[in-house]
């Protein structure tokens, strides 16, 4: 009896042991991405075309450097989050830099805002909390 106590302990250990990394990191990635879209979304937000294309090398290596941040988070989150939620964001990020590769800032602005709203949304989707569990 004790024997099986402790095989059915363990498990439950292992199970909110996983549970709080996954977690932990599923939040700290996601707040990460957040906010360097929303320090992307300040370089172009309400400036005129000529003062974004001035600063053009700053956008263009911030842009890389979120799809290189996002290359590496996707790695790992794709064991423990489904795909689809992870593609939505992946297209979405796609389509930021396609705008910004052709210069329409306001559609790139609509596409921050759909990601951090992706974002938050998988991040609440994938909470440990009571209205998830039931």
């Amino acid at each position: 009896m004790f024997k099986e106590f402790f095989i059915c302990a363990t498990i439950i250990l292992v199970i909110i042991i996983g549970n709080s990394v996954t977690q932990s990191y599923s939040v700290n990635s996601i707040e990460e991405m957040n906010n360097n879209l929303r320090e992307f979304k300040e370089m172009i937000i309400n400036k005129s075309v000529d003062e974004i294309n001035q600063n053009l090398e700053e956008v263009e290596a911030k842009e890389k450097e979120l799809e290189e941040n996002w290359d590496e988070m996707f790695s790992v989150l794709a064991y423990y989050i489904e795909h689809d939620e992870l593609e939505k964001f992946a297209k979405n990020l796609e389509n930021l830099k396609t705008y910004v590769t052709v210069k329409e800032y306001d559609n790139a602005i609509k596409e921050i805002n759909e990601g951090i709203f992706i974002l938050e949304h998988i991040e609440d989707k994938y909470s440990f909390n009571l209205q998830n569990i039931f």
